[in-house]
């Protein structure tokens, strides 16, 4: 008997490298911006990354993505395998490389600019 196939966003990712990324960040951070990016990397390793969080694929790198926080930070992730992943960047995310070639539209900033807020 074969399991179920999960739909890409609900799988779980095992973060196997890159706890110096965050290490590195986490020095510097307020305690509600710590909270954010790890509600994040909760929500990677719980498989609703995808259901919880705004996502962006990275237009140059098709095995990482960036999640955006309500704080303005984006955690960009990096595809191992199939159940494996890295943080390859925390931090504001009007520096996450990368992210600057996203569409305003796409992010929670556009949005709010659009809406005029």
């Amino acid at each position: 008997m074969t399991s179920p196939i999960q739909p890409a966003s609900s799988v779980r990712l095992r973060l196997t490298s890159g706890l110096e990324v965050l290490e590195d960040w986490s020095r510097d951070a307020d305690d509600l911006a710590k909270t954010a990016v790890y509600e994040v990397l909760f929500s990677v390793a719980e498989g609703s990354v995808f259901k919880n969080h705004m996502v962006v694929d990275d237009v140059d790198r098709p095995t990482e993505f960036f999640v955006l926080t309500r704080r303005h930070l984006a955690v960009k992730i990096q595809l191992h395998s199939l159940d494996t992943c890295a943080v390859v960047y925390i931090g504001p995310a009007c520096a996450a490389p990368g992210l600057d070639q996203v569409s305003p539209g796409a992010t929670s900033a556009g949005k709010d600019a659009a809406a005029g807020t």
